[in-house]
């Protein structure tokens, strides 16, 4: 799944460093496709598309999926987000700087990497991920931008990240940091540590800091505070009506001014208050669903939509009957096969196809309901990845 998060995570950071000032997304929250009175609403080769789609699922593995459940990708692009909401009025103006050289797709061991800048001030932007290739570690970088000159760093594992040059915090002057910069709450400043990489920050007055990452990083510089989040507390880092929340392992939000929770059951989250952060934990009753699957021997009714289990030719299907026992939460369906349906009283409630990850399906479509879930055989006849 690393790859799964990398691949879109790391294309938005590209073109971020690259110059785009207009972040956008083709699908950024799944859905699930209404059927008409007369057809179906999926693309499909049939109907003049140049693929085949599921009929219901409308995922495309987005941050949000199709029934509303958060993904890496959406932590991941939310840093960007935090960034650009508070600091894009800096960075829109700055023009993009290509590196003194171009890597090459089959070059796995040079740094890639580019620069943002007015020409005073900026940030360097780093991108250690290639789809379908492991790039090599990069050992004692020293960046030097012409104006100020980095700290030696290393650069290991899938990793994009982008650090400050001679950023305004407060009236303060950051020479440099060796931290990615995620949001801004009144006079305290957030920040990113990158995996593998040691926090340093320089200021213009000769001031330099070396915290530990955590929520009891804060320190003062002039008139502003710092604090330095690990990059996994970054990841559930939100900014919701001016104020920074931190979900401890959860993803939060707001409704109607209360912090809410995407997840089911208990959950606790950290806010910061002006000086350090204070913990809220909530308490919700929650029983997730379980599922019993019975295996069928023969076809327990003709589908309607046996089409989307035989694309490409006749296939074999494996039906099962899936019984749970509330509406709670989600199951989790491991299959290997070619596509699935999941139907309920003879409705088609929910279909997807083969992508190596278990399918999950919320309950309460499920729940009172006879249900029977569909399976057609995989054959090497598709393009794959590994």
């Amino acid at each position: 799944d690393v790859y799964k998060r990398q691949d879109i995570y790391s294309l938005s950071f590209v073109k971020l460093g690259s110059g785009n000032n207009l972040i956008g997304y083709y699908m950024y929250h799944g859905g699930t496709n209404k059927i008409g009175k007369l057809s179906t609403f999926n693309e499909s080769k049939a109907t003049g598309y140049p693929n085949d789609y599921p009929i219901l699922s409308y995922d495309f593995q987005a941050p949000l999926s199709e029934y509303g459940e958060v993904r890496e990708q959406y932590r991941l692009l939310n840093l960007l987000h935090m960034f650009v909401q508070d600091f894009g009025d800096v960075l829109a103006p700055m023009e993009a700087v290509d590196s003194e050289e171009d890597v090459a797709v089959n070059d796995l061991k040079s740094l890639r990497y580019c620069m943002r800048t007015d020409g005073e001030s900026g940030f360097v932007f780093i991108n250690h991920y290639q789809r379908l290739a492991k790039l090599e570690d990069v050992d004692e970088v020293v960046i030097d931008t012409g104006l100020v000159k980095f700290p030696q760093i290393d650069v290991c594992g899938d990793v994009s990240f982008f650090m400050p040059f001679n950023m305004k915090v407060g009236e303060n002057i950051l020479e440099y940091a060796t931290v990615q910069p995620l949001c801004c709450v009144d006079d305290t400043y957030f920040f990113a540590a990158v995996e593998n990489i040691e926090p340093q920050y320089k200021f213009a007055d000769g001031t330099e800091v070396s915290p530990k990452a955590g929520i009891d990083s804060v320190f003062k510089v002039g008139d502003a505070k710092i604090v330095t989040l690990t990059w996994e507390q970054a990841l559930y880092a939100r900014k919701l009506s001016g104020k920074l929340y931190i979900g401890r392992s959860c993803d939060v939000y707001e409704v109607d001014g209360k912090i809410c929770a995407a997840c089911d059951g208990d959950y606790s989250y950290i806010y910061w208050n002006g000086t350090g952060f204070e913990e809220v934990c909530v308490k919700k009753e929650f029983k997730n669903a379980k599922a019993i699957f019975e295996n069928i021997l023969s076809e327990p009714f003709s589908p309607m939509y046996s089409e989307e289990l035989n694309i490409g030719g006749k296939r074999k299907t494996i039906w099962q009957r899936i019984t749970v026992d509330s509406d709670q939460g989600f199951i989790e369906i491991n299959y290997s096969g070619d596509a699935a349906q999941i139907y309920a009283d003879g409705n088609l409630i929910a279909d997807g196809y083969y992508y190596g990850l278990p399918w999950r399906v919320p309950a309460r479509l499920l729940y009172g309901k006879t249900c029977y879930l569909a399976v057609s055989e995989m054959k090497d006849d598709f393009y794959r990845e590994f």
